[in-house]
């Protein structure tokens, strides 16, 4: 029997099998569109062993924005990887203050976001993570999870 893998996104944890994927996009998909606007983020679910791939597809050029892909993120990223703010969710191990969204960006080191989402979803009943990294492009940002 595999190991069921729990996953935290969008302030929630959903529990992976191999038939309810598309039930989580959808899920998750729906919060996204209440959180930001329909259309404006589209999210799709990758499982492959022990890796997890969340991929929230938004055209956002960080060079036009100060900030750099390889060593940042930027605020409404990790809100919108998180759901921090929606719905009253607020992540056990919160995000630092931010500025009030929408007229400053505001930028956040990934490691010190990765330690952050890491913690809460540990406190949160996920799947122990053994690593998580980003990607992020002008068209996306992809968050990997590889669960112990």
């Amino acid at each position: 029997m595999k190991k069921e893998k729990k996953v935290f996104v969008m302030g929630k944890v959903y529990t992976i099998t191999e038939t309810n994927t598309s039930e989580i996009e959808k899920a998750v998909q729906e919060d996204l569109d209440a959180y930001v606007g329909k259309d404006k983020v589209e999210f799709k679910l990758c499982t492959l062993g022990n890796v997890v791939a969340m991929f929230f597809n938004r055209p956002l050029e960080y060079s036009t924005l100060g900030a750099d892909p390889r060593e940042s993120i930027i605020g409404e990223d990790a809100l919108i990887i998180t759901g921090d703010r929606y719905n009253g969710f607020i992540m056990p191990s919160p995000l630092p203050p931010m500025p009030y969204l929408g007229h400053i960006i505001y930028n956040l080191e990934q490691s010190d976001f990765l330690e952050i989402y890491k913690e809460s979803a540990k406190r949160l009943g996920a799947s122990k993570i053994k690593d998580a990294w980003l990607e992020i492009n002008p068209g996306s940002i992809i968050l990997r999870v590889q669960t112990k």
